[in-house]
């Protein structure tokens, strides 16, 4: 009983003294902020990272637009062509399904620019 006794006193000391020598678990500094703050002047970006600013040739957004469609491999089904003037972007040809439809559709919107988008595609499909 008394070994019982000075263990469990023994495992008491041990766990108070344990305790009493580990750091605290917060850090005894703020936390620094995740994004910048308004105190610092702000940095332009250098020139050569900026988007260009020319727009595209009718001849160059057909151009992407169609190879765009060409090369999409969840399109490989579709038969689509554009063609494109000063004010819209037609499309014409068949999808398997309207998933295929919004895929193409987007292309072209990314692409587009300010032009109107003409959708002449047929969805096989759609009942």
């Amino acid at each position: 009983m008394n070994r019982l006794v000075c263990g469990t006193l023994l495992l008491l000391a041990t766990s108070v003294l344990a305790q009493q020598q580990n750091p605290p678990r917060y850090p005894p500094y703020p936390t620094p902020p995740t994004f910048p703050d308004d105190r610092g002047a702000r940095k332009q970006m250098p020139p050569d990272t900026k988007a260009p600013t020319q727009e595209l040739s009718l001849t160059e957004v057909q151009e992407q637009i169609q190879k765009k469609l060409d090369t999409e491999p969840a399109l490989s089904t579709a038969v689509v062509k554009t063609t494109v003037n000063d004010h819209s972007v037609m499309l014409k040809g068949t999808v398997l399904d309207e998933r295929q439809h919004r895929l193409v559709l987007r292309i072209a919107e990314s692409y587009a620019g300010e032009r109107q988008i003409v959708d002449k595609i047929e969805v096989r499909g759609r009942t």
